[in-house]
């Protein structure tokens, strides 16, 4: 008798305490695809989250973890359909996030209603507006207060970003995708203020200039696609610790001048300056990082690779991609078919103006420089 009591009391406990739910938020891992070197048009994939929700709200289990604000409900709270449509609220369980895709929205004035419903929970994982052609301005404070990690807004008509459009995501934000827009006037002044953001595009849209100093300070910053928008690139890019890949394709540099790029990053993997007008670079012009850089500089205005810039460069391990430059091949580059074998860091596509490549030259005719 004794023991079936203690069999009952531990059954009812048992059913009283339930069970201890288990989620937990999985990172998402940053993948690059290195299948290709040479790249005119950018990959767009989600950069590395250790913090995919907002914990500003959280609640603490047993075991001591975090929950999202809206753990306990028994679903996702989106706001009500039909006071957000046609946008759509959607749960992610693989990160146990909520995401909001606008895309199929019809004015600047439908959106910024939109943000007026009732939104129980105001940290969201990503937001969409893709393939619109009614959006040509996102307003000053059209979240109304609502948070983002992820903001997509791709292959739009999107002309203008206004000043504190995007305020609400100043210290959550950790990827701004604008890719494909017509973007010509966008707050650059305010960049530094995101102080999570690991991954920035810009590429493919109309600006005109490009202050490279407004990225200064951004700690978290790996990736910077600012490529295809025939702009002038001001300043300098530094003080960028963990970036890792720069594209500067298609726009209207002539020279790369020094200290152009000395981001302080050991990380730093690919740069991408092909397609611009480049004639010259300048000694230092970027910080030397030992090991597996790449640098392209295809279709540039190049014509001879001076030993005073390249030399460091390629001791180091560089891979200098430098096809379709007009190159004179005189006695310039024979520092590349010295003992040093730097010639083998330059790719094999590289050609002179008379249309040899120049990994065929006999080194013999450079006995006489």
């Amino acid at each position: 008798m004794k023991s079936l009591i203690i069999t009952l009391l531990y059954s009812v406990v048992a059913c009283e305490s339930g069970p201890i739910n288990d989620h937990q938020n999985p990172m998402t891992s940053d993948v690059y695809n290195q299948s290709k070197v040479h790249v005119m048009q950018d990959t767009h994939q989600d950069p590395t989250h250790r913090d995919v929700y907002n914990q500003s709200k959280v609640h603490m289990l047993h075991d001591g973890r975090h929950q999202p604000e809206y753990y306990g409900y028994d679903s996702p709270p989106c706001p009500d359909a039909e006071d957000i449509a046609p946008c759509v609220c959607t749960y992610d369980s693989g990160v146990n996030a909520m995401n909001l895709n606008c895309s199929a929205v019809e004015s600047q004035e439908q959106l910024k209603q939109i943000f007026k419903a009732d939104f129980q929970i105001k940290n969201f994982r990503e937001f969409r507006i893709q393939e619109n052609n009614n959006i040509k301005v996102l307003e000053s404070g059209v979240f109304n207060g609502i948070s983002f990690e992820i903001i997509y807004m791709n292959n739009n008509n999107l002309e203008v970003i206004e000043l504190q459009a995007l305020n609400s995501c100043y210290e959550t934000a950790t990827k701004i995708d604008l890719y494909g827009n017509k973007i010509t006037s966008f707050p650059f002044d305010e960049v530094s203020l995101f102080s999570k953001l690991s991954y920035f595009a810009m590429n493919s849209n109309s600006l005109s200039v490009i202050p490279a100093d407004a990225f200064h300070g951004l700690t978290a910053l790996e990736d910077l696609h600012i490529g295809d928008n025939h702009a002038d690139i001001v300043g300098t890019f530094q003080d960028l610790p963990n970036l890792r890949k720069i594209t500067l394709y298609f726009n209207t540099l002539t020279t790369i001048p020094a200290r152009f790029i000395q981001t302080g990053s050991s990380d730093l993997w690919y740069i991408g300056l092909d397609g611009n007008n480049i004639v010259s670079v300048e000694f230092g012009a970027i910080a030397i990082v030992d090991g597996g850089l790449v640098i392209d500089m295809t279709g540039n205005s190049l014509s001879t690779l001076e030993e005073a810039t390249w030399r460091s460069y390629l001791e180091a391990g560089w891979v200098l991609y430098a096809e379709h430059n007009p190159l004179v091949c005189g006695c310039d580059i024979a520092w590349l078919f010295g003992e040093e074998r730097l010639l083998e860091q330059v790719d094999n596509f590289t050609k002179c103006t008379d249309g040899e490549y120049l990994h065929d030259l006999d080194p013999k005719i450079f006995d006489n420089c």
